[in-house]
This record gives C-alpha cells, structure tokens and sequence, in this order.
C-alpha cells in the first residue's frame, strides 16, 4: 500500500510517500481502505517525538473515512464494501472503565495513529467495535473532519465540565478543528459563546459557526476582554486546548465558581498557578483526553439534524502530507486539514 510515513523523529521532511506492507485484519479486526483522513496536532507531537513510545516505521492520523475492504475471523454484522467512519479511541471494552462507558480512562486505551497504525495510508485495520456508520451526505473528507475534534469538544463541554444552557463559555483558538468543533457544540447547547483567534477572519468564521462575541488574542489581552464583555463577571466555562501561560491567563478570565477543561500543552506542559486565587475564587480545573464512543454517536446524531458541520479548511494529496503538516505548524487553517486518499 501506499503510505506517508516517518522512520525516524523530526521536522515535517522526515515524512516519506512510499510503500509499506499491505496490513492484514485479524481476528475481530476490520480492514479499511481510507478515502481520506484528517489532520490533528496529535500527528505533529507523535512525529516530533513527544509522548510514548511507538511503532516504526510510523503511520499517523487518527481521523478515518472510508469504506470496508476486508473483515477478519469473528466479525459479524460488518460487511466488505461498506462505507465506514472510523472512532479514534481504541480500548479493551471489558474493564471497568469501558463497561461504564469511560472509554478513555481505559489502562489499555489507545489512539489512532499514535500508539497504534494510523490513516495516512491507503489502508488500516481497526477493531470491529471502532467501525462506524458513515454519515449521510458527507463527502469523505467532510466525514473525516469529524470524530477527534468533535468527540474531544463534546467530551470536554459536556461530559467534564458539565456546560448548561445559558451559561457563558469562552473557547480558545477557535479556528482550530477542535475549537470550531466547540463553538457548534456549546451554540447548540444554548450557551454564550466567546471566541478566541490570533486573525480577524477566523473570528468572522467562528461567528459564522455560532459566535456570539470574538477576541483576537493577538491585539487585545483576552483574560481582560473576556471579563469586559461579561460585565466583570467571567466565564461559566473556559475551553482551553493550547497550555503554558494561555491557561493560565484562562484561569483569570474564568468566573467564581466556573470551570477550566484542557486537552493540550501546545504552547507548554508546566503551568504557574496562583493557589490563592484559585481556591478563593473556587474555580474548577479539569484534564480531558478524547472521549467514549458513546459520545461520538451522540455527535453524529447533531450531524444528522444538521445541527453541527465539519469544517474542512484544505484537502492534501497523501504525498503532500509534509505539506499538509507545515499549513497546521503555520496556523493558517480555519478548521481541518484533511488528506484525501
């Protein structure tokens, strides 16, 4: 098959398009052929080599569309030839965890693309449990635009920091796919929704997508405007994705009582944190990694009622995966990059 892979830790050149060993399903395994798989900063740090060990050569991407080519002994239900969507999160399904319905808290849990073979390949093979219905009227690209970042959003919005209707949540980088996943989610969910971006246009996108208020973190102190436009008051609920001082900053914008919900240490693991401040103002600080799949069917579920959208900001080649890579590293998309296969 025909893959973008890497052999060694690096910069984006380290990716090569070329051939690698047709994978093969095994028992209770679904082999997919990708039609297209989108981008996520996960592909970034994997090939830059932070985090757990993984399996080399590599194959990223954790977001596939595409439709059954074979299923190995034991499945049952799943058929070759069916369109697929794939869930990125991989688990034992047995533990305590996964039978509550706690996926990600799984010991053996596992994603897409990083700890296991991903979709920048003309196929991958997955556990039967992870095939999922395609959506209707998607393209492949659109559909693959869909399950990291929303089922990471819904999981943060709802299932950690418990956001309610009416409540004001304030959503950092929200031309990021898992940002302008969360400006739908939170809209429908009946909140106010404060958008953050470092460019003027994605914050007319994030309006488009249900905005109520944009700041451009670039020209203004976000902490300070977001306390402005809640008239000193704060966020119900911070959405925060980047790390370093940005959290920081998030917790000062955050209202008594209100709750921060982190997924990423883009700009740094190692944050300062005012105790005083913290415990006097009885803010709530939540860690969050992906979600269930539960939580991806309810996606889909919006999706179907056209109550969310993919945003899909450019479609790659697979050999220009390098290419695809450097745009992310650059902040020049407005939702997902996606490479079409």
């Amino acid at each position: 098959m025909k893959a973008s892979y890497f052999r060694d830790h690096g910069g984006p050149e380290n990716l090569t398009y070329g051939d690698l060993p047709d994978p093969a399903p095994g028992p209770g395994e679904v082999l997919i052929r990708v039609k297209a798989c989108a981008l996520n900063h996960l592909d970034i740090w994997v090939r830059e080599g932070r985090g757990v060990s993984i399996p080399m050569p590599h194959v990223s991407g954790s977001d596939v569309a595409g439709e059954v080519a074979a299923v190995g002994p034991g499945v049952k239900g799943i058929k070759p030839g069916a369109p697929a969507l794939v869930a990125p999160g991989l688990s034992c399904g047995t533990c305590v965890a996964c039978r509550s319905g706690r996926d990600s808290e799984c010991d053996a849990f596992k994603i897409l693309g990083f700890q296991v073979q991903g979709g920048y390949a003309e196929l991958v093979v997955v556990p039967e449990a992870n095939v999922l219905p395609f959506p209707a009227g998607l393209s492949p690209e659109e559909a693959a635009a869909v399950p990291l970042v929303f089922l990471t959003a819904y999981h943060m919005l709802f299932t950690r920091a418990g956001l309610r209707a009416g409540e004001t949540v304030l959503v950092q980088a929200a031309g990021s796919g898992v940002g302008s996943a969360a400006v739908q989610l939170a809209r429908v969910a009946g909140a106010r929704v404060i958008a953050t971006a470092g460019d003027d246009a994605k914050l007319v996108k994030a309006r488009e997508l249900g905005a109520d208020e944009g700041i451009n973190y670039r020209t203004a102190d976000f902490a300070a405007e977001t306390l402005r436009l809640t008239g000193g008051r704060g966020a119900d609920v911070v959405f925060e994705h980047v790390g370093g001082d940005n959290l920081t900053k998030s917790l000062a914008a955050t209202a008594k009582g209100g709750r921060v919900v982190t997924c990423g240490a883009t700009a740094g693991g190692q944050v300062p944190i005012d105790l005083k401040s913290f415990y006097y103002r009885q803010v709530a600080l939540f860690g969050s990694l992906m979600g269930a799949r539960w939580e991806l069917l309810e996606v889909l579920k919006l999706l179907e009622r056209k109550l969310i959208r993919p945003v899909v900001d450019s479609v790659f080649p697979l050999a220009k995966a390098a290419e695809a890579q450097q745009r992310m590293l650059d902040r020049k998309n407005m939702g997902k990059i996606v490479l079409k296969i």
